[in-house]
C-alpha cells in the first residue's frame, strides 16, 4: 500500500487540454464545474479580454448612425436609426416632427415663420 504525503502526488485530468498535472497546478474553471489546468486558464483569459476588446470594436462599426427627431407639439425628443425616415411623433401621432440638430434647417424654418 502507498502513503499520500502531499496533495501533489495527486495528478488530475485537465478538462481543457486533457494533459495531467499536479494537484496544485489545477482551478476550477470560470463556470465552476470543471478542474482545469492554470496554463488553459491563463490562456482562456487573456483570449477573453482580447475578443472583449474585439466584439466591443465591432459593435461601434456595425451600429447604424442614429438621427435625433423632436416633436413640436409634445416636445417629446426621440432617435432612429439614419436610414428611416420618421413622419409622426410615435409618442403622440403629431406629424410635426424636426430632425435635430441641423442648424440650417432650423434657419430656414425661422425665415418662413418671420414671413407668415
Amino acid at each position: 500500500m502507498r502513503i499520500i504525503e502531499k496533495n501533489t502526488d495527486f495528478k488530475i485530468k485537465c478538462y481543457k487540454c486533457g494533459n495531467e498535472h499536479p494537484m496544485n497546478m489545477m482551478r476550477m474553471d470560470p463556470n465552476g464545474k470543471n478542474l482545469v489546468c492554470r496554463g488553459c486558464l491563463d490562456r482562456k483569459v487573456s483570449s477573453n479580454t482580447a475578443t472583449k476588446e474585439e466584439v466591443k470594436s465591432q459593435k461601434t462599426q456595425e451600429e447604424p448612425a442614429m438621427k435625433e427627431y423632436f416633436c413640436k407639439a409634445c416636445k417629446y425628443n426621440f432617435k432612429r436609426a439614419k436610414h428611416l425616415t420618421i413622419s409622426t411623433c410615435p409618442y403622440c401621432g403629431s406629424g410635426n416632427v424636426n430632425v435635430k440638430g441641423s442648424t440650417a434647417r432650423i434657419m430656414s424654418e425661422a425665415f418662413r415663420m418671420k414671413g407668415d
